[in-house]
C-alpha cells in the first residue's frame, strides 16, 4: 500500500521530482526489462515514460551498456531525445541525436563515441549496412510506433540485425495499436522478436485512476440536393467500368457488392498475370478499367464526405497529369466529363458538415475561454478550406493548418521550423483552433485539448486511436466524429469501431502464441560507480542538438 502513495519515480538516473508514479507503468518496466515486450497503451497514458525508465534501469545496471531510441520521423526522434533529457541524468558526451540530416562520416563517429542514441529507423539501418554501426553492446533497443514494423518498413532489418548480432538482446516496442488483423500483430511480433505483449485500456482497473473520461459522439448530416446530379453521373461512370470487369470476368463479386479494398485486390491479381500472360492486351484494358474504376470512386467519395472544393482540386490534379496517365486522359475524353466539370462550375452549397463544424467549435470556445480544438481532416485541401471557413466564421479567433513538410502542387507544406512554431502557439494559446491532417495523429507533442473533432471517420482503428487520444489529457474531453449520409462516410465509421473492439481479443489470443527467443547470453550486471553517478555534470542542463 505504501507504494501507492509515491509521487515520483525514484532512481539513481532519474532527476529528482520529473516522472510523476504510476503503478502500471512500473509494473510494466519490470517486464520490459526482463524479455522483449510490445506495449500497448492508448495515446497519453505513457509509452514514452515507460521507454525512459527501462533505459535508466539498464544504464544503471551495465555501465557499459548502450541504449537506442529510434521512432519513425525526425521532429519524433528530437521529441524523445528533449524527453529522455528531461527525465534522465546524462553526460553531453553520452547522448547523440542522429538524423538523416547528420553526415554519414560525423554518424560513424557518434556511434562509437555515445551512449544514449535517438535515431530514424531509416538512419540505423543506412549504418548498419555502410558498416558503421554494430549493435552487439546494445542493451536495449526502442521501437516507437512500432505497428509499423512490418514488410521492408525500416524497423524490420535493424530488428532483425539486432537479433542476429547481439547475444543478449533486449527490444521494446511502443504503440497505441498494433492491428486488428492477427496476422498484422503476428507480423509485428515476429519482426521485433516479441516475447510478451503488455497490454492496457482505459477501463483497466490500474489505468483507470490516471484517465479521464472522454465523451464521444457522433453527428449524421443529410447531403445537399445539389450534389444528386454529381453524384448520380459519377456513379454512372464508375460502375460501367466495373460492369465490364464483372462481365469479362475479372470480379468475383457483382457489382453492386464491390468496394475499393476489392478493386484494389483486382489490380494486384492482374499485375501478376501481366508477368506470364502472352496475349496481354486484354489485360492492360482490365486494368484501365481497373484503375478508372477507383478514380471514379475516389472522386465520389470526396463530394459526399468532403465537398465541392475537394472534388475541384482533385480534378484539376487528373487534368494536370492526363499527359502522362493515359487512364486519366480517356477519363478526360469520355463526353459526360465535360459535363461532370459544368455541374461542378456551378453554385453548389459548402459540405453541410462545415456548418456543423462551426456551430460545434463555437460553443466549445464559449464554453471556456482557454479551450482549444484540434480539428482532423483527411485531405490537405479540406484543412485548408477548413481554415478559411472557421476563420470566417470565428472573429478575432486564429485558426491555423498544420501539415507535412512535403510540397504538392501548389500547397505548400510546413518546415519543421513552422510545423514547431504553430504547436507553440497552439499550446501558448495564442491559436485557438488547429487544423491538421494525419501529420498530427501519431505520436508528435500536439498540446493535450478539450475537443477533437474528425471531420470524416477513418476506418484505421490505429489512426481512430490516435486522434482520440488528442483530449482527456488532463481534464475532461470531447470527441465529436461528422459523418455524412454516404456509403463511405458510414462505412469507414463502423469499420473502425469494429476494428477497435476484435483488436482487443486479438492480441491476447497472439499473445498465447508467443515464443521465447533464443539468447547466447546473460549479461553479467556490472553498475555505474558512485563517482560516475555522482559527475556534477549529470545535472547541469544542455540543449539537445543532432550529431
Amino acid at each position: 500500500m505504501q507504494e501507492d502513495l509515491k509521487e515520483f519515480f525514484e532512481h539513481p538516473l532519474l532527476r529528482p521530482k520529473t516522472l510523476r508514479y504510476r503503478r502500471y507503468q512500473e509494473e510494466i518496466v519490470e517486464e520490459a526489462v526482463r524479455r522483449n515486450t510490445l506495449v500497448i497503451l492508448p495515446t497519453a497514458l505513457g509509452k514514452t515514460v515507460i521507454s525512459i525508465l527501462a533505459a535508466a534501469h539498464l544504464l544503471h545496471r551495465y555501465r557499459r551498456g548502450r541504449v537506442l531510441v529510434m521512432a519513425p520521423t525526425r521532429p519524433l526522434v528530437v521529441q524523445h531525445a528533449r524527453s529522455f533529457l528531461a527525465s534522465v541524468r546524462l553526460l553531453p558526451s553520452e547522448l547523440r541525436v542522429l538524423t538523416g540530416r547528420v553526415d554519414p562520416e560525423r554518424r560513424g563517429r557518434a556511434w562509437r563515441e555515445g551512449r544514449v542514441f535517438f535515431a530514424t529507423p531509416e538512419v540505423v539501418r543506412n549504418d548498419l549496412e555502410g558498416g558503421r554501426l554494430s549493435l552487439q553492446e546494445f542493451v536495449l533497443l526502442v521501437f516507437d510506433e512500432c505497428h509499423r514494423a512490418v514488410k521492408e518498413y525500416a524497423y524490420t532489418l535493424v530488428a532483425q540485425r539486432y537479433l542476429q548480432e547481439c547475444p543478449h538482446p533486449l527490444l521494446l516496442g511502443l504503440t497505441a495499436s498494433p492491428g486488428s488483423s492477427p496476422e498484422r500483430i503476428e507480423a509485428v511480433c515476429r519482426a521485433l522478436g516479441i516475447e510478451h505483449v503488455e497490454y492496457r485500456t482505459e477501463l483497466d482497473e490500474d489505468v483507470s485512476p490516471y484517465v479521464h473520461p472522454v465523451e464521444v459522439s457522433w453527428h449524421r448530416v443529410p447531403l445537399p440536393p445539389e450534389y444528386s446530379p454529381l453524384s448520380s453521373l459519377l456513379r454512372e461512370m464508375a460502375g460501367e467500368k466495373v460492369r465490364w470487369l464483372w462481365e469479362h470476368g475479372y470480379l468475383r463479386v457483382p457489382p453492386s457488392r464491390v468496394t475499393r479494398k476489392i478493386l484494389l485486390g483486382v489490380g494486384e491479381e492482374l499485375r501478376k498475370k501481366l508477368g506470364t500472360a502472352r496475349e496481354k492486351g486484354p489485360l492492360f484494358t482490365a486494368m484501365r478499367y481497373q484503375s478508372l474504376s477507383l478514380t471514379l470512386y475516389h472522386a465520389l467519395e470526396l463530394l459526399e464526405s468532403q465537398g465541392p472544393h475537394a472534388l475541384r482540386s482533385f480534378l484539376e490534379g487528373v487534368e494536370g497529369k492526363s499527359g502522362e496517365r493515359r487512364t486519366y486522359s480517356l477519363l478526360l475524353r469520355d463526353p459526360r466529363y465535360a459535363r461532370l466539370r459544368e455541374l461542378l462550375a456551378s453554385a453548389l452549397p459548402e459540405h453541410p458538415k462545415m456548418e456543423r463544424l462551426l456551430a460545434e467549435v463555437k460553443a466549445q470556445l464559449e464554453s471556456s475561454g482557454e479551450s482549444r480544438v484540434l480539428v482532423f481532416a483527411q485531405y490537405r485541401a479540406t484543412a485548408s478550406r477548413l481554415v478559411e471557413y472557421l476563420s470566417q466564421g470565428l472573429k478575432g479567433v486564429r485558426v491555423e493548418r498544420f501539415v507535412g513538410q512535403s510540397s504538392r502542387a501548389r500547397d505548400s507544406g510546413l518546415k519543421q521550423r513552422e510545423q514547431l512554431e504553430v504547436l507553440d502557439r497552439f499550446r501558448r494559446g495564442e491559436t485557438r483552433v488547429l487544423v491538421g491532417t494525419s501529420i498530427a495523429e501519431e505520436g508528435l507533442d500536439v498540446p493535450s485539448v478539450d475537443m477533437v473533432v474528425f471531420y470524416e471517420p477513418v476506418p484505421s482503428e490505429i489512426r481512430y486511436i490516435q486522434r482520440k487520444g488528442r483530449t482527456g489529457r488532463f481534464s475532461f474531453g470531447r470527441v465529436v466524429i461528422l459523418l455524412s449520409e454516404s456509403r463511405f462516410d458510414l462505412a469507414s465509421h463502423f469499420s473502425s469501431r469494429r476494428k477497435v473492439k476484435r483488436m482487443q481479443g486479438l492480441v491476447r489470443e497472439v499473445e498465447r502464441r508467443l515464443q521465447p527467443i533464443l539468447r547466447l547470453s546473460v549479461p553479467s550486471p556490472e553498475p555505474m560507480t558512485e563517482e560516475e553517478l555522482s559527475d556534477p555534470l549529470r545535472d547541469v542542463p544542455f540543449r539537445v542538438e543532432e550529431g
